[in-house]
């Protein structure tokens, strides 16, 4: 067995979507099919047929669900794995939304187990890196139950019950399963969710699916996992959360994922090992990233995995700063 690298720079699995477009490749310079609307770039995927591989070194060509077959706690770390139940516990996405997506939400993970479903749950959040002049829908109005919303599908007046927030680069959003929510035109995101394809969609605008048929709806199992009682949370910029004024934001802790924006000026920034994996994706600037004796040079939109128990540096181009996000599963 090839000795597990320090560092393992990754190349995306492209999905095609009625709503994508080709910000991902004017932005990021991703190797985009022609003429075909991409709307996810799956950066760290383990997903079965959706899977990420490494780019480069050793192990380049291997996808993540064959590395975490073979080297399973060592890559993702001992108790992440023991909860894994053999799949990557993470997908780490770009989203490039050249139209609005469906009016949808998510269940958790006892829904999915209770209905014997294939995937677990679906809690998510997103940090937008474009916006023009986007908006996203996260959760309900005021005093919108479960009556007054099966009354507004009825009804056709969804979006009237549904809340919008304008964004821009920088804002946070927080997404619980149970939340109702739509990421809209004009905006692209880097999102980190628990590794789930469990989506309800409560209204998709009359729009056909790339079958030319309409896409699907799902309202009965929506209206059973959606969480009436919650709280919707408005988007906030990184520099709004702990830790912003020394560059290191700690955006999201939940039980499945933990989130932090790194923003570390010229001197660049050292990470400690960590229990789990983690992800780091570049968001701006271009860096050297090393560990060890091992080294690679990302840009903006490139994901770079860091197995378990290996720490790792960072140190900006000479030309000037870059900021990263880096993922971790919850052990």
């Amino acid at each position: 067995m090839i000795r597990l690298p320090d560092l393992l720079p990754m190349r995306p699995h492209l999905r095609e979507m009625v709503w994508g477009g080709r910000r991902l490749h004017e932005l990021y310079r991703k190797r985009l099919p022609a003429d075909r609307p991409i709307g996810e770039s799956f950066e760290l995927s383990g997903y079965p047929g959706r899977e990420s591989v490494v780019a480069s070194g050793p192990l380049e060509g291997r996808d993540l669900g064959a590395l975490l077959a073979e080297y399973r706690e060592e890559l993702v770390g001992r108790r992440v794995w023991s909860d894994a139940e053999g799949r990557f516990p993470l997908l780490v996405k770009l989203l490039d939304a050249r139209q609005d997506l469906s009016i949808q939400v998510h269940p958790d993970d006892r829904h999915a187990r209770e209905q014997g479903l294939p995937d677990r749950g679906k809690t998510e959040a997103w940090f937008v890196l474009h916006a023009e002049g986007g908006r996203v829908a996260c959760g309900l109005r005021p005093g919108v139950d479960r009556e007054r919303f099966e009354a507004g599908i009825r009804q056709g007046r969804v979006m009237e019950l549904v809340q919008f927030h304008p964004v821009q680069a920088g804002d946070v959003v927080f997404l619980p399963a149970g939340v109702v929510h739509a990421l809209c035109s004009g905006v692209v995101v880097y999102e980190v969710q628990q590794s789930s394809d469990l989506t309800f969609r409560v209204h998709d605008y009359g729009r056909l699916g790339l079958d030319g048929r309409p896409r699907e709806l799902h309202l009965d199992q929506a209206l059973a996992v959606i969480d009436f009682a919650g709280e919707a949370v408005a988007p906030r910029s990184w520099r709004e959360y702990p830790g912003a004024a020394r560059g290191e934001a700690v955006l999201v802790e939940c039980p499945y994922f933990r989130l932090v924006f790194h923003a570390p000026g010229a001197e660049g920034r050292g990470h400690a090992a960590q229990e789990s994996f983690q992800g780091v994706t570049v968001v701006d600037g271009q860096a050297r990233l090393s560990a060890g004796r091992e080294e690679c040079r990302v840009r903006a939109g490139d994901t770079v995995l860091i197995p378990a128990s290996r720490g790792f540096g960072v140190e900006p181009a000479a030309s000037g700063s870059c900021t990263y996000l880096v993922a971790t599963a919850s052990a």
